[in-house]
């Protein structure tokens, strides 16, 4: 409920998520095999189980948020490059700042992952988890390099979303470029916003119009992203 994208957003009252936390838990109860009796008996035992069910839940949380993470580095790159890095605004969310479109775009890829029942694969991860990885009985030491790999993963899918903006506005920066060459009179500071500003909305339509075909594979790789974390956490 903290790490996890949609039911960790901030702007979900911290008393609904502590609600949902509870219900799930006495939802979850019936599935979970109880932790051995000689951890619980043993000073803090009790204290040491909580904080690694809460490092392990942390742990599957950041995995999928690395899906969103992704996406939203696409959208900021898009914002930055058609020049919206001037009109950047607080996101109370996120506590820094960020551009307009790249909010919105976020807020479309949220849509598009609840209308394809991506918090219901959250939920069936987490049940999952209590059947896979014993209560305080995860390898939490190898989660840390499995993490740093699924990382790299983050910068590659955030790469194959924003290359097309990357190499449409070089190619737009190389030919204005040119034409101050052939014509030192024009005012391209004049001209080049309002190009690059209906360029980018144009590739921000496209954006949307693939996101919602390229989301399924998207999301269903952070599902088996999940299942790799418990494997490892299981090990």
């Amino acid at each position: 409920m903290t790490a996890a994208p949609f039911f960790g957003h901030k702007s979900i009252p911290v008393k609904v998520r502590l609600l949902l936390a509870i219900l799930l838990s006495w939802v979850v109860v019936g599935f979970v095999t109880p932790p051995s009796a000689q951890l619980i008996a043993r000073p803090l035992g009790l204290v040491v189980a909580i904080a690694a069910e809460a490092l392990t839940g942390i742990a599957i949380g950041f995995t999928a948020q690395f899906l969103f993470w992704g996406v939203q580095y696409a959208a900021d790159v898009l914002g930055f490059q058609m020049g919206l890095a001037m009109a950047q605004v607080f996101d109370p969310t996120t506590n820094a700042n960020t551009n307009p479109l790249g909010r919105i775009l976020m807020w479309v890829f949220l849509m598009i992952f609840i209308l394809l029942d991506g918090q219901h694969i959250l939920l069936e991860g987490l049940v999952f988890s209590f059947g896979a990885v014993p209560i305080a009985g995860g390898n939490l030491e190898a989660t840390g390099p499995h993490l740093l790999t699924m990382a790299g993963g983050l910068f590659s899918t955030g790469l194959r979303l924003a290359s097309p903006f990357m190499v449409t506005f070089f190619l737009v920066e190389s030919a204005m470029g040119i034409f101050a060459r052939v014509v030192p009179q024009a005012d391209l500071f004049s001209l080049g916003m309002p190009i690059k500003l209906l360029i980018g909305l144009s590739l921000a339509v496209l954006f949307i119009q693939n996101l919602g075909p390229l989301a399924p594979e998207l999301i269903g790789r952070m599902g088996d992203d999940i299942i790799s974390l418990l494997a490892v956490l299981r090990s």
